[in-house]
């Protein structure tokens, strides 16, 4: 009989059945299903991961394929173009020399065949990329005697051989050449060395076990990766040799004939050349990562029921990690509260409206409000109006995703006057919806730097206006002493000169010589201090024009001349004829006139003064003056350099000058756009190179011209 249990006629020995074997029964079927499963599922990967490796080793076997096909075209278009050079050039020395220019320009320009040659009909070398000819014959090559044997002219490859050139495993790609007649004249050869394939096959990833192999279609080894010598010289397996010869691209499974290892092997025969390109990986890397995953799985369905049975406990675990969790995160809600409440910068929380929801009690200090205040209170009630646009601005550009801004305002403090702040903004983003979700901001009080910086710009402005006011007063003084000055150097003139009829006293002669001397002399001083203003006011103006650098030189040498000859000095020229300038003659020549002076006032008797032009690597001119006279430090060089100074040494105390030589020279090169450089050092000299932008360059000399 059965029983009526929750409407269902149930037979009486089911529902005799105890609830533990029920339990048990239940909890057996749920640890087998996920076992079964993985079982079946392990089995359905194992497939797909066989399939995948197939797939990953046909497409490396075609794009090594095209690569291999590429890598052939060009020599044998390359033996073609030759051989015909050869049967219609002729065999003339003068042809011969031109057809060895162009097998070493078409080495130069592959970067896969090492050398090209032309052989007779007795194997010797005819021609070559070489640079030397050999003299030995390749009568014997198995290529050669191919060809020597069949007429058909078409491409050979040949099985690697070992180069009498190089030592080295190589493979020759060769054509015949016919003569008039059709007879064998010999043959055109590339050699392309295996170590090009070797290394492009090693960079592959095909496994430690993986081969990556290119046969020619008679089953000869031609590149093998990982290179092992011997197999270079063996066959393939018969097997897989059989598979390849019915069709020409396919997949092999088995056993290597070479190490007995296990390997999904894919192969591509090439279109337009006798090569078989293969590519086989070992079962056991292809199914690696299906054994790690089939590992885990069953893993996973043994661990099935435990955790099962750890679910209770599991859940009790996480409620508690939840509890802590919350606790972590009070305890860090209170202790961001206590440091915004003992930060010195205001913090502020603003909601996405432009609310502020939260301020620091440091607004007591900053601004002299309390927290609730601010609260209550709008943007505009304490902003300056001037600054009150670009707030609005930047909450508008944080409100539209902007990450952060800084923004310095001022703000009016609660008695009334108004302090520097700069605040700092930082959108802070829902991590769930990426939405605003608040605004934080930190004000800080910078007034005391505000007021630092106006004071630096104050400062500034009056130096300024004394170094505008200093250069008026020079170039106004400058302007009321030239014109006396003028009149004392032209009577001093005519009474040199005795214009005017012969001076009684011959000392008065003399007196009138240096009189004009003394005023030219103050004339220049004068002139410098009168350019120095000019500059150093901004209206100073450049009179530009196409120059011939080699007739200013020459033409400011002379004038310096007779000086270096009291002076007993040499003075060298070492300038390349042919360069043309376009820059402001008058003041190239005041700038080579100021370093000739230089360099002859402080250069002892005997020595050599040297004017150079060069070019560096940018184009530029390289214009230099550099003597052999007694050097400067480096505290001397920096010295020298500035406005009004003067090196203390024995020889300088003697001369006479402003100081400003150097400076006005230095200024000069750089209203040209250039720059002047210094070196010396103290009993070796000093060389001085002024610097011009190659856009000045309008004309480089020719490289056999050089000026006198």
């Amino acid at each position: 009989m059965g029983v009526l249990k929750s409407g269902i006629w149930l037979p009486q020995r089911v529902i005799g059945i105890s609830s533990t074997a029920l339990i048990s029964a239940i909890v057996l079927l749920a640890c087998l299903a996920p076992i079964g499963f993985v079982t079946w599922h392990a089995w359905q990967s194992r497939a797909a991961a066989l399939e995948r490796g197939f797939a990953e080793a046909e497409d490396l076997v075609l794009a090594l394929s095209q690569h291999a096909a590429r890598t052939f075209a060009e020599p044998s278009l390359i033996l073609q173009d030759a051989i015909e050079h050869v049967q219609f050039d002729g065999a003339s020395p003068a042809t011969q020399q031109r057809l060895h220019r162009i097998l070493v320009n078409h080495v130069k320009a592959s970067r896969v065949i090492r050398e090209l040659g032309i052989l007779d009909e007795r194997g010797y070398w005819k021609n070559s990329s070489l640079p030397v000819l050999p003299t030995h014959s390749n009568g014997d090559r198995d290529y050669f005697i191919y060809h020597r044997d069949n007429p058909d002219g078409g491409l050979h490859i040949s099985t690697p051989v070992l180069s009498r050139l190089t030592g080295k495993w190589t493979i020759l790609v060769t054509r015949r050449i016919n003569d008039a007649d059709g007879g064998f004249a010999g043959i055109a050869l590339a050699s392309i060395s295996t170590e090009y394939f070797q290394a492009f096959y090693d960079t592959l990833n095909v496994g430690a076990l993986g081969h990556v192999a290119l046969y020619r279609d008679d089953a000869r080894l031609l590149v093998r990766r990982p290179f092992v010598e011997w197999h270079l010289t063996s066959d393939r397996s018969q097997a897989f040799f059989e598979a390849t010869q019915r069709l020409p691209v396919g997949r092999f499974h088995g056993a290597s004939v070479y190490d007995g290892i296990t390997r999904l092997a894919a192969w591509r025969t090439l279109e337009d050349f006798p090569l078989i390109m293969t590519v086989s990986r070992a079962e056991s890397d292809v199914l690696a990562a299906w054994r790690r995953s089939a590992e885990v799985d069953i893993a996973v369905s043994v661990g099935a029921s435990i955790i099962i049975i750890l679910l209770g406990g599991l859940s009790v675990i996480m409620l508690r990690r939840r509890i802590h969790a919350e606790n972590v995160a009070a305890e860090s809600g209170r202790q961001y509260a206590m440091l915004a409440e003992a930060a010195t910068d205001v913090i502020v929380r603003i909601s996405p409206s432009g609310r502020r929801l939260y301020v620091s009690p440091a607004c007591r200090e900053v601004l002299g409000y309390e927290p609730e205040e601010l609260l209550e209170l709008n943007l505009t009630d304490i902003v300056h109006p001037d600054d009150v646009v670009v707030l609005q601005q930047t909450m508008a550009a944080l409100q539209s995703g902007m990450p952060r801004s800084t923004v310095i305002y001022r703000g009016r403090h609660k008695h009334g006057h108004y302090v520097w702040l700069e605040i700092a903004f930082r959108a802070v983003l829902d991590p769930d919806t990426g939405l605003l979700r608040e605004i934080m901001a930190s004000t800080r009080d910078i007034s005391a730097r505000k007021l630092s910086e106006l004071e630096l710009a104050r400062a500034k402005e009056s130096a300024e206006i004394a170094n505008r006011a200093k250069s008026n007063f020079l170039s106004g003084m400058s302007h009321e002493l030239r014109t006396p000055l003028n009149a004392i150097i032209g009577f001093s003139d005519l009474m040199v000169t005795e214009l005017f009829g012969p001076v009684s006293n011959p000392k008065y002669a003399g007196y009138a010589r240096d009189i004009k001397a003394s005023g030219e002399h103050l004339l220049e001083l004068i002139n410098d201090l009168l350019d120095h203003a000019k500059i150093e006011a901004g209206q100073f103006e450049l009179h530009e024009s196409i120059l011939d650098l080699t007739q200013l030189v020459d033409f400011t040498v002379h004038m310096v001349a007779l000086h270096a000859e009291q002076a007993k000095l040499s003075v060298q020229v070492d300038i390349r004829a042919g360069i043309r300038l376009y820059a402001d003659e008058r003041r190239l020549r005041q700038i080579l006139l100021n370093l000739l002076n230089n360099a002859i006032k402080f250069t002892p008797e005997g020595g050599l003064v040297r004017v150079g032009a060069d070019f560096n690597a940018s184009g530029d001119l390289l214009l230099s003056v550099s003597d052999t006279g007694i050097g400067m430090s480096e505290i001397d060089q920096q010295r020298a350099l500035q406005p009004f100074a003067q090196i203390d040494n024995e020889r300088n105390r003697s001369q006479q000058g402003t100081g400003l030589g150097l400076t006005l020279t230095r200024r000069l090169a750089e209203l040209h756009d250039g720059q002047l450089d210094l070196s010396s050092a103290v009993g070796e000299g000093t060389t001085v190179t002024v610097t011009l932008p190659m856009r000045r360059v309008l004309a480089r000399p020719g490289p056999e011209a050089i000026s006198a």
